[in-house]
């Protein structure tokens, strides 16, 4: 992208502004996973990952971590669409889940828009020891509930709430999503 993603503006906020905006109604407290000081500015709690270049996953061990509730909500700042409403569903879901994970539209896991359990840390730490860099190996070792798109599709804009912001053109797609929407 050739600039920190998160502060990118979208209809008047950054993007990780957005993402904030969609947790605080939901969840509490609020914080971020950062290496990068600036990101006090936000009046939030920041921490950094202790494991350099592992990557998703040690984003989620430092969640975990770090976490003052027995369940987090974990979501990547370059998912500008998705809203309280999402993450509702996803903490209501019942069942004794260490992860609780949406699929796209595609299919795809979306791992970093997911609900964790601090009961998860022991086995994301094992495989961070272990050189596993996968996110997707995490669903083998905890009791992973699955959220097919079917089930969230009724929530309101949840065709876009995968739409993944890392690059230009995927920033002037959002802009364009954002225009037809009519959301400001």
């Amino acid at each position: 992208m050739g600039t920190d993603k998160a502060w990118l503006e979208l209809a008047g906020q950054t993007m990780i502004e957005r993402v904030i905006a969609a947790l605080v109604p939901v969840v509490s407290p609020v914080a971020i996973i950062a290496n990068d000081p600036r990101y006090a500015r936000l009046g939030l709690q920041v921490f950094s990952d202790t494991n350099a270049g592992v990557g998703p996953l040690e984003a989620i061990r430092t969640a975990l971590a770090n976490s003052s509730t027995e369940r987090l909500v974990l979501v990547g700042c370059d998912l500008p669409f998705v809203t309280s409403a999402l993450f509702s569903f996803l903490l209501e879901l019942e069942g004794r889940h260490q992860a609780v994970v949406p699929l796209s539209r595609q299919g795809l896991l979306e791992p970093l828009c997911a609900v964790y359990s601090r009961e998860a840390l022991a086995p994301v730490t094992d495989l961070i020891a272990s050189g596993e860099r996968k996110v997707s190996c995490l669903f083998d070792k905890v009791p992973t509930r699955f959220v097919a798109f079917e089930e969230i599709s009724h929530l309101k804009g949840a065709e876009a709430f995968f739409e993944n912001v890392n690059t230009p053109e995927e920033f002037e797609r959002a802009t364009r999503l954002l225009d037809h929407s009519g959301d400001d």
